[in-house]
């Protein structure tokens, strides 16, 4: 396996020592996640807000006053981080690429199963529509960003609703239940193993056919707003993801697709780790930047 260094330190970081595992240790996994999530600096912004979006809780990130505004949507297997696990890349994303977020405190799985958390972002999409004028943001074109498990909610909800969003960036996300995982991509920051628990903790059974949960059966994808989707050469979701993106591509959908070299999944929302995810979210903003631009 060739690694950037970057990554073969994280797997090595991932490796060493005793972790909680899943599903055995869930409530300490999480609990684990937030309590490091909640060390160290913040950006500051114009503003943070917590808002009940029709009964969702969301938080929105506002690097100034009439920013354009993208929906955020985060990883986590359906089943693990929330608003404090990604506060700080939140910020990150706002500050470098001048987008207002608003990130959507989903409810998870298992707790929670399919259809819950999709429904939770459709309905932040959907009030993000209405209300965005009311906080001082521009929801004029409304995309949406989210990595792994929120990238396939955003994909998911696609699904359900091709006119709920305008643009779709789609960061490693898993898209087919039934895909058979590549073996030599197993690694500390993804198994098969854990992919799995996560597919069944979300969508258990024939739910994980579903066309709003493994979007590769959805027959509607020439419907689909255009995306970006982003994969990494390390990582057991690359290939369907790949493949996902082609068939958007064969369904007439415009899309950009990137493989980062060297990378393993979750890179993107390190910037700390990685010099790829801060180079990213660059090229996110600058694509979200050209095509509000063109939508005008």
């Amino acid at each position: 396996m060739t690694l950037h260094p970057q990554s073969r330190a994280y797997l090595e970081m991932l490796s060493s020592g005793s972790h909680p595992r899943l599903p055995e240790g869930l409530d300490e996994v999480r609990e684990s996640a937030r309590a490091a999530a909640l060390v160290g600096d913040r950006i500051g912004l114009d503003s943070v807000e917590d808002i009940d979006v029709d009964g969702v809780p969301c938080r929105l990130y506002r690097p100034r006053v009439g920013a354009p505004v993208a929906l955020y949507v985060h990883g986590g297997g359906w089943v693990l981080h929330d608003l404090e696990t990604h506060d700080a890349f939140c910020r990150y994303v706002a500050h470098r690429t001048g987008w207002a977020l608003l990130a959507v405190d989903y409810r998870r799985a298992p707790e929670h199963r399919y259809p819950a958390p999709l429904d939770d972002v459709q309905t932040a999409a959907a009030w993000l529509r209405v209300h965005a004028r009311d906080h001082r943001v521009d929801a004029s074109f409304l995309p949406a960003i989210g990595d792994s498990s929120g990238a396939n909610l955003i994909a998911g909800l696609c699904v359900r609703d091709p006119s709920a969003l305008d643009f779709q960036v789609l960061v490693y996300p898993p898209v087919d239940r039934r895909a058979v995982l590549p073996a030599a991509e197993d690694n500390a920051a993804l198994d098969a193993a854990g992919m799995d628990w996560f597919w069944d903790a979300y969508a258990p059974g024939d739910l994980g056919d579903h066309p709003e949960v493994s979007v590769v059966n959805a027959t509607n994808l020439a419907d689909h707003p255009p995306a970006y989707v982003l994969t990494n050469e390390h990582d057991v979701l690359r290939d369907q993801t790949e493949a996902y993106a082609a068939r958007l591509a064969e369904s007439g959908v415009t899309v950009v697709a990137h493989r980062a070299l060297g990378m393993v999944h979750s890179f993107w929302r390190q910037p700390d780790l990685f010099d790829a995810a801060g180079q990213t979210v660059t090229m996110v903003g600058a694509l979200l930047d050209a095509r509000r631009a063109a939508a005008r």
